[in-house]
């Protein structure tokens, strides 16, 4: 498969529209969780595993926020070299286009992730400002991890 950059944080944190009082952490809050997700899944490569085994075993723990390993660990940029085969495929198809075949059909996350917002925020939400505001909390990861366990689930049977 060929080299992907899937998205970098600072995209998300020199974006215009970004609140200035927040910190730079805040626009890689929905990257952090997906990375989360693929380290718990097994989706992340051979490298990443042996390269920073005391790290994500601090994620899975829950002694390490995802965030400071995705900034730290993988400079902020999440693309294919950190996944593993299976990991390639389901982001590719999966993580941030609509126009893959499988995002057609079934969504793709920037846009679950999006409307997880809208939901969450309710009349509050402003859809340039709002996913900012996301609590890097337990509870929100869990929601979004049943949100990616229903889309791989998917895209195993397609």
């Amino acid at each position: 498969m060929k080299y992907e950059v899937y998205d970098k944080a600072k995209w998300h944190y020199e974006a215009k529209d970004m609140p200035k009082e927040l910190p730079e952490i805040v626009g890689a809050t929905h990257i952090a969780f997906f990375v989360r997700w693929c380290i718990e899944n097994d989706l992340m490569s051979q490298e990443i595993k042996e390269d920073f085994a005391e790290e994500l075993q601090q994620i899975a723990n829950k002694e390490l926020d995802c965030r400071d390993f995705f900034f730290n660990n993988m400079d902020g940029v999440f693309t294919s070299e950190e996944l593993n085969t299976k990991g390639k495929k389901f982001a590719a198809a999966y993580y941030h286009s609509e126009k893959t075949k499988f995002a057609k059909k079934f969504g793709y996350y920037l846009i679950d992730h999006e409307n997880w917002v809208k939901n969450k925020f309710g009349s509050q939400y402003n859809s340039d400002t709002s996913y900012y505001y996301v609590e890097n909390s337990e509870d929100n990861y869990n929601e979004i991890k049943d949100i990616c366990n229903k889309r791989y689930s998917e895209f195993l049977k397609s």
